[in-house]
């Protein structure tokens, strides 16, 4: 028997006779607190490592907005952009004029009645003193032009043409041969820019009637 007070005796296992096994083995444990810390240590170490890799969030560049265009100056209505090309000539337009029209001047030459004649009517009894001028006002410009002249004859008959006091145009004609019945005629003459006067005669003799005239 062990005295009061003696020393423990140590037991099988590595016990402490005496004593509780609890608080053996309590006391060869490391502390718990200890192990806490270093684990939250090692969190904290491995956060930072890993903040210390991962690169910044790089945004895009700002593309500036587009600057708007500088304000332009209006150009006016109706004045041509500087070039050095020449404006073209306005284009001629066909015009038709009526041999019993009233700006015409009948020197000795009358109006004939005709149903089947462009306009109802012709101009008759050219010839000799007597001559039909025809107005052909706002020719816009210069140049050679078809003549179309719209005539009656029953029978050949010589036409003479004048532009202006210009070159005369002497024409044999044989018509339809049939003062009721249209025909025409194609010539080139030279007209004027502004007001033309088309004169018709026949100095020899008698001339066809004369119903109408185009330039084109």
């Amino acid at each position: 028997m062990t005295a009061p007070g003696g020393p423990a005796e140590l037991g099988g296992g590595g016990g402490v006779r005496g004593l509780p096994v609890t608080a053996e083995r309590r006391r060869d444990r490391p502390p718990r607190t200890a192990g806490r810390r270093l684990g939250w240590a090692t969190l904290l170490a491995a956060l930072a490592a890993t903040a210390a890799f991962v690169p910044p969030l790089v945004m895009p560049p700002r593309t500036p907005p587009a600057a708007a265009p500088a304000p332009t100056s209006p150009v006016p209505v109706g004045t041509p952009a500087a070039s050095s090309a020449a404006v073209a000539p306005r284009g001629f337009v066909p015009i038709s004029r009526h041999a019993a029209d009233p700006a015409n001047l009948r020197s000795g030459a009358r109006i004939i009645e005709c149903p089947s004649c462009e306009g109802g009517s012709r101009v008759g009894y050219i010839g000799g003193p007597n001559t039909l001028a025809i107005r052909v006002p706002d020719v816009p410009v210069a140049g050679t032009r078809t003549l179309t002249v719209t005539y009656e004859t029953a029978e050949p008959r010589t036409l003479m043409i004048t532009v202006n006091d210009g070159p005369v145009h002497t024409l044999t004609l044989t018509g339809a041969r049939d003062w009721l019945i249209p025909a025409r005629v194609d010539l080139r003459v030279q007209v004027p820019a502004g007001t033309a006067w088309i004169r018709f005669f026949n100095e020899a003799g008698s001339a066809p009637d004369i119903n109408a005239i185009r330039l084109a």
